[in-house]
């Protein structure tokens, strides 16, 4: 009857381990199993609540692609002045940053598009999701038949860039994508495969802030296989290259190297090659057959940038501005892809008409450019989808999950869990035979009593 009431009050049928040795194991066993669904449920419940924040943001994407959409076909209207077409370049290039600006967020500290998910299918499984890189899609490259794949990679001492400076990064090779037409491959869904990360010693603010550089880049870059290139970065100086706006036009300068600016033609004290000189000529009004290039600066700026005097604020002389004034990126730069083999489009060179001129440097879509609009599109149409995809997945698991977790509690309830009603009924059994006995006890001892009292 004692160890009938301790089940009752504790509601447990184990109340000692002796009670049942081998149930408390295995309810043992069963109760971490649903502590650890549990936490898989949690980490899932966050993992959705990151997705929803990426569609969000997603959808506010969208609606600026689609204001961009108007604005690059209004910008096509020949009636239109050059004061309109600036109006609407401004406001362009604006949604442009504001896109790339939500594309470097963070979720809880971690990279918000930039981080791959994990889906935990199990007590103690998982399985890893893409990362929903937007930023991927944000450019021509959806559209066309050229893409550029970015490699984000930590340096020896495991630092990787943020997610602000990545979505530039992104941004950079975007507008890359936007100025080469064509496949340079040979049909390859790749072209250039470029590896970004911190440099391992740094030299200091203000000193080298990046630096480029090619591996598959010799004569032309068109072939049959995909060209590579590398960028690192001065760490030291990503607080002042973000603060002054510079650090966009820093990393466009590099992309431009990457892909193989200064890889053909360059190298002596001029640049003869003939596409980007017929483009200084256009823009200029002159009929030279030669442009200069920089004399000055260590071994990675003399012979491989156009030579500041000529060029001054031009995207790819071998000196910053530091956000004093735009580094536009000019036909004549475009031209000097041409010379290396690419297919161009010069209607996405940013307006520069001499040195100190333009209006500042172009982002991932290029309003001259209709189809860099409409690959953004449709690379974000292709990421919602997939952030959607993820989604349904993880609610389809976490759903799983909750069904698992229920049985377990069930089984492990019908190991330690008393049965109330059989208990109840085993304790009234058990205290009727106790008050009978004890009835039965005292009836037998009146006897002896009543003998008892006589003798007195």
């Amino acid at each position: 009857m004692a160890a009938s009431l301790a089940r009752l009050s504790s509601g447990s049928k184990i109340v000692n381990p002796h009670d049942d040795a081998a149930g408390l194991a295995q309810s043992m066993r069963l109760n971490t199993k649903v502590n650890r669904l549990d936490a898989a449920i949690s980490n899932n419940t966050n993992f959705r609540s990151m997705l929803q924040t990426q569609d969000g943001l997603a959808q506010k994407m969208q609606s600026a692609l689609t204001r961009m959409n108007e604005l690059a076909v209004l910008y096509k209207d020949m009636s239109k002045t050059a004061a309109d077409k600036a109006a609407y370049e401004l406001e362009f290039n604006q949604l442009d940053e504001g896109i790339f600006d939500m594309a470097g967020k963070t979720f809880n500290g971690v990279d918000l598009f930039f981080t791959e998910g994990k889906v935990f299918t199990g007590d103690s499984g998982s399985s890893t999701l893409a990362e929903n890189n937007v930023a991927d899609g944000l450019g021509a490259g959806a559209g066309r038949d050229y893409k550029i794949q970015i490699s984000f990679e930590a340096n020896s001492a495991g630092t990787e860039l943020k997610a602000a400076h990545k979505a530039l990064i992104e941004r950079a090779a975007r507008r890359i994508e936007a100025i080469i037409s064509a496949d340079a491959s040979g049909g390859n869904a790749i072209d250039n495969i470029v590896t970004v990360k911190l440099k391992d010693t740094s030299d200091g603010v203000g000193g080298n802030l990046a630096s480029a550089g090619g591996n598959a880049v010799s004569g032309t870059l068109i072939g049959s296989s995909q060209a590579t290139g590398t960028i690192t970065i001065d760490e030291a100086d990503l607080d002042s290259m973000k603060g002054n706006g510079s650090a966009y036009s820093v990393y466009l300068h590099e992309m431009m190297h990457a892909v193989g600016f200064s890889s053909r033609g360059f190298g002596g004290a001029t640049y003869t090659q003939a596409n980007a000189v017929a483009q200084y000529n256009e823009i200029m009004g002159t009929s030279v057959t030669s442009l200069n290039l920089e004399d000055g600066g260590g071994a990675g700026t003399a012979g491989s940038h156009w030579e500041e005097d000529d060029f001054d604020n031009e995207l790819m002389t071998g000196y910053s501005e530091g956000g004093a004034q735009p580094e536009p990126l000019s036909a004549v730069s475009i031209g000097v892809l041409e010379d290396s083999g690419y297919t161009v489009d010069y209607d996405a060179a940013d307006s520069w008409t001499g040195p100190g001129t333009g209006t500042g440097t172009g982002g991932g879509t290029v309003i001259g450019s209709v189809d860099s609009v409409k690959g953004a599109i449709q690379g974000l149409a292709n990421y919602r989808a997939q952030i959607g995809a993820q989604l349904s997945y993880t609610n389809k698991v976490n759903h799983s999950l909750t069904i698992e977790k229920e049985n377990m509690m069930q089984a492990n309830s019908r190991i330690k869990d008393v049965d109330i009603a059989s208990e109840s009924t085993q304790y009234a059994k058990n205290k009727i035979l106790v008050s009978s006995a004890t009835a039965m006890t005292a009836q037998a001892n009146m006897l002896p009593e009543l003998v008892l009292n006589l003798i007195r």
